[in-house]
Order: C-alpha cells, then sequence, then structure tokens
C-alpha cells in the first residue's frame, strides 16, 4: 500500500459481512470504519477523514444508491465503491452513472477489492 493509511468506511446491514470485511481491510493495512447503515455512516462526526467508502446497494431504510446520492451532494470528491449480490445491469448502470467508481459482486474476491481501493 502506497502513502498515508487510507481510511474506509463500509457500510452493510449484513454483520457477518461488515465484520469479515472491516477485519480483512485492517489486516491489510486500512483503517476500516464499519457501519451498519447509510444513516450511521452520515451521522458519523469525521467523515472529511474518510477516503473512501465501500457500500452495500441493498439495504433496509436507505438503499447504497440513495446514500450515493446523499454523498456525491455533500462530498462530492469522495471515492465509492459500491457492492452487491444481486447480478443487475440497470443497478451496475445507475451505480456507475451516480458517481460510484465500482459496482463489485458479492461474494467480493480480495484481489478486487484492494486494486478498487487502490485504484481509487
Amino acid at each position: 500500500m502506497s502513502g498515508d493509511k487510507k481510511s474506509v468506511a463500509i457500510v452493510d446491514d449484513d454483520e457477518a459481512l461488515l465484520e469479515a470485511t472491516s477485519g480483512f481491510l485492517e489486516s491489510m493495512g486500512y483503517d476500516a470504519l464499519p457501519f451498519s447503515s447509510g444513516r450511521s455512516f452520515l451521522a458519523y462526526d469525521n467523515i472529511d477523514l474518510v477516503t473512501l467508502l465501500l457500500t452495500d446497494i441493498n439495504m433496509p431504510e436507505m438503499t447504497g444508491l440513495e446514500l450515493l446520492d446523499i454523498v456525491r451532494q455533500r462530498w462530492p470528491d469522495m471515492p465509492i465503491i459500491m457492492m452487491t449480490a444481486l447480478k443487475d445491469e440497470v443497478i451496475r448502470r445507475r451505480a456507475i452513472a451516480g458517481g460510484a467508481r465500482e459496482l463489485l459482486q458479492k461474494p467480493i474476491l480480495a484481489d478486487d477489492l484492494i486494486r478498487c481501493i487502490e485504484e481509487a
């Protein structure tokens, strides 16, 4: 990993996946910030320190696409990587058109995740 330690916010309502992804990123030298919902991420006091947002698309209350729209408005330069278990080209196009750098398919391969984070 190059440069300073990246702070990666992870938003996913699946607690097991959230813990596993956070643990993996920590083991790779990232500062992982887990959030169980888009609302909890938006309530975080230090969002300006987040260098990348990794968010699921299919979540209750606020979808990842809704979160994408809000983050784009408030923090237009924050890189966003989205993830989903759904295989839907319409969702892919919507995520990329909305400003996501990538839409990763679950289960996510470790190499793909690290490549996307490093490229962001």
